[in-house]
């Protein structure tokens, strides 16, 4: 019995010795980078790309399955830009090897040294992130069959089932991703990417410490992720709980609580994210910019920015519930729903309260201010870029934005109500409302992008809006005054002013009451000839032509804009008016028909005031108009006579006078202010 147990504690030993030995010499005389090529062809196969390794292959058995490389890549398929996917400049990982024999997992260090991913979207839609794994590989892998509900849990798993995994350091370091959109044409770079784990278990939180550099601007991220997986659960199989805070050089403060469910499967996530109050101006300081990128009129705005909302979703869906946006003195709420994201189907609602929009947009630029003062000279026209819009016509949108008080450009709207839908390339922006300066305004808005030039229909509608002050407020100018009513319908084809102002077309009727013509006295120019066309001392007043109504219809043709019946009804006065104005050379060519009447309907001029009525012609440009007499006109008409004119006025007020005397006496006495001659 002795001897049996010496002989096989002997062979034991011996055993022992041989194993040891092998594990220990074998990786030294087994010259592993003959087999480069085999694993360069398998993970190729796997893969569907190109898998090269340059570097060399080192290998260790024992105590640690180790393995290191060096020069690693992935190929990009052919058509894109950049030659490779995925470099790894250097990997390395260690494993132990006893415990792999119960199933168990404990790594000593995993190390991932530079590994660079270069993600491409080309201008045909197409990404290099897709398409892996090898097409013969899928096309015979069988279609997913229907379980049988009385198969065993032993007879669906099947393979190396992990009990446990414990690693006790994993690093990235060095990292850097690059994406490059070449249908926008724009390319984001993340760069010094570094990634510290310790003490990973699958049962344990995981601690989380991050570091990278977004377009050359340091952020961090801490925080716990897991368990991974439940005890004795799969791995990515259950609900992941995830708190994480973000810190941006100690100004940006903002977390993200909630969860990951089924990771590895039909992933599902729920999160909610806050941020505390920050000042983006502060945060830029911080982070070493010298000279602040977003040039505000009032440098006091985004000091004060906040951000709050609860996101839920799948990869390819989202939604966003109570979402909140705090900018200084204003606050949006919002919501929407991503149906999909390729290609994009987006329901969104937003509401604002207030916002004075003058605060954030940029102080005027000396070029421009010396070119409104006249100086300098203009910039010679180039080529613009054409618009492409395919990316718009695989889209699908149902979005709604209102706002209680919005200020822009010096002019304040209120209660802005608009709707925006598109789907297949058309668009439509419907309801469309808003009120403005004692009045309302509403209307519609398509644009069809399914060509390449999109064409565009607008139909607005105005009530009771007070053009005066609007045109001060958004304009600087006082040119008309009154209560404006309008109809128009227009529509046009392109997308820059040349091409919009020679496809403008339609058509609409302007009708604005009790108001006055600012800077035109047409009353003088019909009354007073020398006074009113330069040929005696001009009055010290502003000139202005007060009238009861105007009303202007017009149509427009290929950028021509005609107007064949503009009136205005002034106290005493009647002025028809019929001509053109065209977009493209910025012409006029109209003439303004005035007609003396008894009659004081409109708004009162009492001033006194001599002369003959006399046509206008009405020429020059939109920046320099011109305003003549129609002599012509006035000699073949021929000089009114005073004592005709008299006589019809009187027949005229006649049987006004045998119903209103007080009536017929304040016109008598408004003919007579206007033309002293008159006798009655």
């Amino acid at each position: 019995m002795g001897k049996i147990v010496k002989y096989f504690a002997f062979i034991s030993g011996g055993l022992a010795l041989v194993l040891v030995a092998a594990i220990l010499i074998v990786p030294s005389l087994v010259d592993v980078q003959k087999y480069k090529p085999v694993i360069e062809e398998k993970l190729a196969d796997a893969t569907g790309r190109k898998v090269s390794l340059g570097g060399d292959i080192k290998l260790s058995l024992f105590p640690w399955v180790g393995v290191s490389l060096a020069d690693f890549q992935i190929a990009n398929p052919e058509g894109f830009a950049e030659a490779t996917f995925l470099q790894v400049n250097a990997f390395q990982a260690h494993v132990k090897v006893m415990p792999l024999l119960s199933r168990e997992i404990y790594v000593d260090k995993i190390v991932l040294d530079g590994p660079q991913v270069y993600l491409e979207k080309r201008k045909d839609g197409k990404v290099n992130w897709q398409g892996f794994g090898s097409p013969e590989t899928a096309a015979s892998k069988p279609s997913a069959a229907v379980k049988d509900p009385k198969e065993s849990p032993a007879e669906e798993s099947s393979g190396f089932a992990v009990k446990s995994i414990e690693v006790g350091e994993f690093a990235l370091k060095d990292g850097k991703i690059v994406y490059a959109d070449a249908q926008q044409g724009t390319s984001t770079t993340v760069s010094d990417i570094s990634l510290l784990l310790k003490d990973v278990s699958l049962t344990r939180p995981l601690g989380v410490d991050f570091s990278a550099t977004f377009e050359g601007k340091p952020i961090g991220l801490q925080g716990q992720i897991g368990p991974l997986a439940s005890a004795g659960g799969a791995v990515g199989k259950g609900i992941i709980p995830v708190d994480l805070s973000v810190n941006i050089a100690d100004q940006l403060q903002a977390t993200l609580i909630g969860q990951l469910e089924d990771v590895v499967g039909d992933m599902r996530y729920s999160f909610g994210l806050n941020t505390e109050s920050f000042s983006l101006r502060d945060l830029a300081k911080a982070l070493g910019v010298e000279n602040f990128p977003v040039q505000t009129t009032d440098p006091k705005v985004l000091n004060t920015l906040e951000l709050a909302l609860k996101a839920t979703g799948t990869a390819s869906s989202a939604a966003i519930q109570g979402g909140s946006f705090t900018l200084d003195d204003s606050k949006l709420t919002f919501e929407a729903n991503v149906a999909s994201f390729s290609p994009l189907n987006l329901s969104a609602s937003a509401a604002l309260d207030t916002i004075d929009l003058d605060r954030y947009l940029p102080p005027p630029a000396e070029t421009e201010t010396a070119s409104a003062n006249g100086g300098g000279s203009a910039a010679p026209a180039t080529a613009q870029k054409k618009t492409d819009y395919s990316g718009l016509r695989a889209i699908t949108l149902d979005t709604k934005f209102s706002a209680g008080t919005v200020k822009i450009k010096g002019g304040t709207v209120e209660n802005v109500v608009v709707q925006l839908k598109g789907k297949r390339g058309v668009f439509t922006v419907e309801p469309m409302s808003v009120d403005l300066y004692n009045g309302a305004l509403s209307g519609s808005t398509e644009v069809d992008v399914r060509k390449d030039a999109p064409l565009t229909k607008v139909a607005v509608n105005t009530t009771g809006v007070q053009v005066g002050p609007l045109l001060h407020d958004f304009a600087g100018k006082d040119v008309l005054e009154g209560a404006l009513a309008s109809q128009l319908t227009l529509s046009f084809r392109g997308d820059t002013p040349e091409a919009i102002k020679k496809s403008l077309d339609g058509k609409g009727l302007l009708t604005f009451t009790d108001g006055a013509i600012v800077g035109v006295d047409l009353a003088g120019m019909v009354r007073n000839v020398q006074a009113s066309f330069g040929l005696a001392e001009k009055p010290t007043e502003k000139p202005k032509t007060d009238f009861a109504e105007l009303q202007a219809p017009f149509t427009i043709t290929d950028g021509l804009v005609d107007t064949p019946g503009t009136t205005l009804t002034s106290p005493l006065i009647r002025v028809a008016a019929a001509g053109s104005a065209h977009l493209v050379s910025e012409k006029l060519n109209m003439k303004v028909h005035p007609k003396f009447v008894a009659s004081l309907k409109g708004q009162g001029d009492t001033s006194e005031r001599s002369g003959v009525m006399v046509p206008i012609l009405i020429g020059g440009t939109f920046n320099q108009p011109t305003f003549a007499p129609d002599l012509a006109g006035l000699l073949q008409g021929g000089l009114p006579d005073v004592n005709a004119l008299q006589e019809a006025l009187q027949q005229e007020l006649k049987p006004k006078k045998e119903n209103s005397g007080e009536e017929t006496d304040a016109i008598e006495q408004g003919i007579k202010n206007l033309i002293p001659q008159f006798k009655f």
